[in-house]
């Protein structure tokens, strides 16, 4: 009898210092938990299990398991918003939102930690450190490959963009393949206006940060005289481009690049020295959108590349 309260009270204490053990394993972690990421996308697929989402850089594959949370039974063309594991494992599958952007966003536990008072001159409350704007909108410029009802595929650097136009949306005139397109949009890609790109736009995808303006300080000039301005670093002009030649299709030389493909367009004021065919070796001056002034065959000593003038 006494051996087995002897070996309860031992028991007892064994319990007790494992909960204390893993209090203090607790308080050391922070409550972390396992790292997930959040995938946006259009679906393309539903097979068996498996959800697959057109990403930027290809298709993503998400895995839906018992303990996966599906708010909604969904289908082609639908676009979803995914909770997942790192391993691509779903959490949570529901229908996304209209201010969710598409993408990968990796999903980090943050710690939330109280800031330390700072003292100001004299007693004073210090002033809150300003936050960086973060963008409202982009201007996507780029030829167009296709309209399908209210969406707009065009052509980017990393793969097609697709932009979908609104009852609100101001569309100029109306636009069919090979179309080179200027479009502002939102951050979730609805159009706000879709104009003709003028000759001067220059493809790819630029995120509007809102300015907001300082009043310069007045800097002293010798006797009271006003300061003269500093001078502004001056933009380039045009670049030159040297690359084999993959292909001419009508009035566009496509160029093998560092990154991808560059198009060059030719127009009637452009000097072509000579026809040019498929693994040629050109050098073009062109403007900063592409538009050549002169096409020659690239010499001996020409780097391919790009470069600004």
């Amino acid at each position: 009898m006494k051996g087995s309260v002897a070996l309860v009270k031992m028991m007892s204490a064994v319990c007790v210092l494992l909960l204390a053990q893993g209090h203090s394993v607790l308080a050391q972690g922070g409550g972390s938990t396992e790292p997930t990421k959040t995938i946006i996308g259009d679906l393309l697929d539903v097979d068996r299990d498996f959800y697959i989402v057109r990403g930027e850089g290809g298709e993503i594959q998400i895995e839906a398991t018992h303990k996966t949370e599906i708010t909604e039974e969904f289908g082609y063309g639908d676009r979803i918003k995914a909770l997942v594991l790192m391993n691509n494992k779903a959490v949570k599958i529901e229908r996304a939102g209209p201010d969710d952007v598409s993408g990968v966003t990796e999903n980090v536990p943050v710690v939330a930690q109280a800031p330390e008072p700072q003292q100001g001159a004299k007693g004073e409350v210090p002033t809150p450190s300003a936050q960086p704007k973060q963008p409202e909108s982009k201007t996507i410029v780029g030829d167009l490959l296709d309209v399908d009802r209210d969406f707009y595929i065009v052509r980017g650097e990393r793969g097609n963009i697709q932009i979908e136009a609104t009852h609100k949306t101001e569309i100029t005139e109306e636009f069919g393949y090979g179309d080179r397109i200027k479009a502002l949009v939102l951050m979730n890609n609805k159009a706000v206006k879709i104009e003709r790109a003028g000759p001067d736009d220059v493809s790819g995808v630029t995120e509007n940060v809102p300015v907001v303006a300082q009043a310069p300080e007045p800097q002293p000039g010798a006797k009271g005289e006003a300061p003269t301005p500093s001078a502004q670093p001056k933009q380039p002009e045009s670049k030159t481009i040297v690359g084999d030649l993959l292909d001419v299709d009508r009035d566009f030389y496509i160029v093998r690049g560092e990154r991808g493909n560059i198009q060059i367009e030719a127009t009637h004021k452009t000097e072509i020295t000579e026809e040019f065919g498929y693994g040629d070796r050109i050098k073009a001056l062109v403007l900063m959108n592409n538009k050549a002034v002169k096409i020659e065959r690239a010499g001996p000593d020409d780097v391919p590349g790009v470069y600004e003038e």
